[in-house]
């Protein structure tokens, strides 16, 4: 079953056609990763999917029609100011998700311990940093439990490292879950976590597949002029001058079998 599946999209800002006859599906329980360029179509496509935009065309969530699933998708965008709030933050999690404080409060500690944030549940939103308001936010989304999470360029100023981090675990409990993940973003390092990736260009998807057959096609990255990952672009090189036989996407593993 297809978590999303778009047929022949068409939206125009005013006179700019931003998509053409998009066409689009994304596997369900998948942990995908759509990558493109600033003004590529990738937070309008996030737009249409909370349903903020009127577009023609067809889109079906989890093999329904969009207007009778919509919530069955849950979609974080980079902006936080829809949570400006002095609420603390335990009372946003009850508040948000409509629920008795009682009946959560064990998923509460489990997804703010997972995610870095267990200890601001007593603070208000509003008196947290940067980083811990985007972990409380996106622990929020979790505690709904929905089909499809979708993050659009959420993780932008948050640190390399803890980054990396974060999608790990997200992917984790995805996996556990049964949750799909799309992780729409500018970042290529983003990529090296997912199961699919697709490339969005001007409105099209100019590339789709799983890790290897994307960070293969050389042709596209000299074509489009988009940077490969620093762990592939590295393997890339070494097996070039035949040090290594394969494209590795983590460091680690990479370091562990040059030094066998």
């Amino acid at each position: 079953m297809q978590a999303i599946d778009i047929k022949n999209l068409n939206f125009s800002y005013r006179n700019i056609k931003v998509f053409d006859d998009l066409n689009l599906s994304i596997s369900e329980e998948s942990f995908t990763t759509i990558l493109g360029k600033n003004g590529s179509g990738k937070t309008t496509l996030a737009n249409i999917l909370s349903g903020f935009l009127k577009y023609k065309g067809d889109i079906l969530i989890l093999d329904k029609p969009f207007t009778e699933s919509q919530n069955a998708i849950e979609i974080l965008f980079s902006d936080l100011d829809d949570y400006d709030t002095y609420d603390s933050v335990i009372n946003m999690f009850v508040l948000l998700n409509s629920v008795d404080k009682r009946d959560v409060q064990k998923n509460i500690l489990d997804i703010s311990s997972e995610f870095e944030f267990s200890d601001v549940l007593d603070f208000s939103f509003n008196s947290l940093s940067f980083l811990k308001k985007k972990l409380v936010v996106l622990g929020i989304a979790l505690i709904k439990n929905p089909k499809i999470l979708v993050l659009d360029n959420f993780f932008d100023g948050v640190n390399k490292d803890l980054k990396k981090r974060i999608l790990k675990r997200l992917k984790r409990l995805a996996k556990k879950k049964k949750m799909t993940v799309v992780n729409i973003t500018t970042d290529v390092e983003d990529t090296l976590l997912s199961d699919s990736i697709m490339i969005i260009d001007e409105g099209k998807v100019v590339l789709k597949g799983n890790r290897k057959k994307v960070f293969e096609n050389e042709v596209f990255f000299e074509t489009y002029d988009v940077e490969l990952p620093f762990i592939v672009n590295l393997s890339d090189k070494l097996k070039f001058y035949e040090l290594i036989d394969r494209i590795y996407f983590d460091e680690k593993k990479l370091v562990d079998d040059l030094w066998e």
